[in-house]
């Protein structure tokens, strides 16, 4: 299914939300997309949601490739990823300690309350971006 990218101008947090299967070439093009987003406007915090991915096929090969990349949100703002699944979890977790020279604030947790807590949102107001 693939997924989609959001952004609450009042919080100044961008959100990609990943539907249906997630493989080594979605996550490479939700990441690029981030990037190319992140690149032509403001900094902003980051939040991944894979609450509802339902197939994972990400290999540990894609996961050290992406940590290896710069970071797509910029150093000093949080970033988040939402896994409830053990697998996805893992994988998350596995990408989070390779990139976390380059990455400090980057968390996973396991639902998206969980994430607005930290990420101090109550009120979220997505807009869908091209």
């Amino acid at each position: 299914m693939g997924f989609v990218i959001d952004f609450d101008a009042g919080n100044r947090l961008l959100r990609v939300t990943v539907k249906g299967n997630l493989d080594d070439e979605i996550l490479l093009h939700a990441y690029e997309s981030i990037e190319r987003y992140v690149a032509s406007h403001p900094p902003c915090r980051g939040l991944v949601d894979l609450s509802a991915v339902t197939k994972f096929e990400v290999s540990s090969k894609g996961v050290r490739a992406l940590a290896r990349r710069p970071p797509a949100i910029p150093h000093g703002e949080m970033r988040i990823v939402v896994a409830p699944l053990d697998s996805v979890y893992g994988m998350a977790r596995m990408f989070q300690i390779l990139g976390e020279l380059t990455r400090p604030d980057l968390h996973v947790v396991r639902t998206v309350e969980e994430a607005f807590r930290l990420l101090q949102v109550e009120s979220p107001e997505f807009r869908i971006i091209d």
